[in-house]
């Protein structure tokens, strides 16, 4: 799903406290006393343009378009899809790393989460390598996560998976296995982004992952397996052919 913001100058509410800065070199924090459905976080480098959520008074961002100055703003919502900025700063991301693939930022939030590192244990105890916890943690998701139709019909526009909840659930949206599956990778040190865009044989907004295997982006799309795991002999690992990437996390 896109969102189309229109957004304008405003000024910042008198009271109001906001904070933007550089965490760990690969993400950046963006603390407010306001915050909500109704507040949005936009990053800006040179001319790509990613919007966030600010649900919480603290959200921890990806730095995911390397080495730069990043224009952030806060906005506010005036009326549908339009937006005013209430704060704005420049933050110099002074490395091109990709940690920000391991990082737990938005929307891939996995550090802290009790049923996700269990469950990572769970599936890569007995592994000896990166392709084998892989292969383990796809198997374990495209076998027991069911895709949630019903889910497709109320999620708001400002959802960010609870990686926690679709484990206990075991269902959700091509969304959430992405964010799933991404956790449970990064928490195993394992570099692995959360990708938004088409697949060819698809008109839905989708999302899959690509994951750094052996020293090599390979995609991996496990809520596309899921649905064909009646199916034999499927390929893990899929041709970037097929799909059009528009955002990555």
């Amino acid at each position: 799903m896109f969102v189309f913001f229109s957004v304008s100058i405003g000024q910042a509410y008198a009271g109001s406290l906001y904070n933007i800065s550089v965490l760990n070199n690969n993400e950046i924090k963006v603390e407010s006393t306001r915050y909500g459905s109704d507040m949005r976080v936009m990053v800006e480098k040179g001319n790509d343009k990613y919007y966030y959520n600010l649900n919480n008074s603290a959200e921890e961002i990806p730095a995911q378009l390397g080495k730069g100055i990043y224009l952030v703003k806060i906005l506010e919502n005036t009326s549908e899809n339009k937006y005013k900025v209430v704060y704005k700063s420049h933050v110099d991301m002074n490395s091109n790393s990709i940690d920000v693939f391991l990082s737990s930022s938005q929307p891939v939030y996995w550090e802290n989460k009790t049923k996700l590192t269990e469950l990572a244990d769970q599936l890569t105890r007995s592994c000896k390598t990166d392709k084998e916890k892989i292969e383990a943690v796809y198997d374990y998701i495209v076998n027991n996560i069911k895709y949630d139709f019903l889910k497709t019909n109320y999620i708001s526009d400002d959802y960010v998976p609870d990686i926690e909840a679709v484990i206990e659930s075991k269902k959700g949206i091509c969304y959430d296995y992405a964010a799933l599956f991404a956790g449970i990778l990064r928490s195993e040190g394992i570099y692995t982004k959360l990708v938004k865009g088409y697949k060819n044989d698809m008109n839905a907004y989708h999302a899959w992952n690509e994951v750094l295997l052996e020293g090599e982006w390979v995609l991996i799309d496990t809520t596309y397996d899921a649905a064909l795991s009646v199916l034999n002999n499927q390929s893990m690992i899929k041709a970037f052919s097929e799909y059009n990437k528009i955002r990555e996390y």
